[in-house]
């Protein structure tokens, strides 16, 4: 099994909605790190920098520069940007996994949906990243807000910084091969990558890593709540051609992996039947009921709710 102690950590770099929760989970179990550090850089922040107004539980899982980043970690894991980790443990072993991008935003538009102005309190103006969510999808696509979040993030995660990916804004189709490859390059200095539509993609870094892990779900949106479930076939209908422009660098950097690790595949036949499963998934999610747990928590949480959509 390969080993890992402080100051010579474990990096799993992970690329928002890709399961990362419950691998981080499986790894944590496997490795049982003695220095285990979660959290998030500015790597995906876009414009947004006014982090002092979050609460202190939130503030406390951001690293702001490299060197906020404990030197004695046993294992990393986060959406803490390659750029921020390689530059902090370097030689370290860094893996991550890539998703059909169209199923990745949508997973990203539906957390979004999912959580209320109860579970968004500690993010202060931040906030508002979430909230933009709540609209239909091709308004979603194009909030500069949260442009980060769903203009090929998988290529801005991997390649940032970089002087020609906006904040604020949309990558001009012009710089694609330059992102492409600044993106490609952080890819080729990873010890491990694979897709998340690999059926053996956890048992193959389990393989990589020369021990077991535990395949388990967390993290995953059980209850949506009735004002916000989508009528997916229309509204991915319209939003064909911005889906198509958010997911174009982050479609070449999937395949790139994906003809290495699934040789092979129908590589357009995975990715349509990656975004039908999704889709199906969250269908038969609206079936589900609220969670029934923690009584006092949901009172709370409703009057909270209650009280934010009455005062704006």
């Amino acid at each position: 099994m390969r080993t890992y102690g402080p100051g010579n950590p474990l990096v799993f770099s992970h690329i928002p909605k890709t399961a990362g929760t419950s691998l981080t989970a499986a790894l944590y179990d496997a490795l049982k790190p003695e220095v285990f550090v979660q959290g998030m850089d500015t790597s995906l922040a876009g414009g947004f920098d006014d982090f002092e107004d979050f609460s202190q539980v939130a503030r406390d899982m951001m690293y702001l520069t490299p060197e906020e980043l404990p030197a004695d970690a046993t294992l990393v894991a986060g959406h803490i940007g390659p750029f921020t980790t390689m530059t902090r443990y370097p030689g370290a072993d860094h893996i991550t996994f890539l998703r059909n991008p169209r199923s990745r935003i949508l997973s990203q538009w539906m957390h979004s949906r999912a959580v209320t102005e109860f579970d968004i309190r500690h993010f202060g103006s931040g906030a508002e990243n979430f909230r933009v969510g709540w609209k239909p999808l091709v308004q979603y696509l194009q909030e500069p807000l949260v442009a980060t979040n769903t203009d090929n993030t998988i290529a801005r995660f991997l390649a940032w910084p970089h002087p020609l990916m906006p904040a604020d804004g949309y990558i001009d189709p012009a710089h694609d091969e330059e992102i492409t490859a600044a993106a490609l390059a952080r890819l080729d200095a990873m010890a491990h990558v694979d897709v998340m539509e690999n059926p053996a993609f956890v048992s193959g870094v389990a393989a990589w890593l020369g021990t077991e892990l535990s395949d388990t779900r967390l993290n995953e949106r059980t209850f949506i709540p009735r004002r916000m479930r989508p009528d997916f076939g229309p509204e991915l209908a319209a939003a064909e051609e911005l889906l198509a422009q958010r997911t174009r660098i982050d479609e070449a950097l999937w395949r790139h992996v994906a003809q290495k690790v699934l040789p092979d595949a129908d590589l357009d036949a995975v990715l349509a039947q990656g975004l039908e499963q999704a889709v199906g998934r969250y269908v038969e999610s609206f079936k589900n009921t609220p969670p029934t747990g923690r009584p006092i928590r949901r009172v709370v949480a409703f009057g909270y709710n209650t009280l934010k959509r009455v005062t704006g």
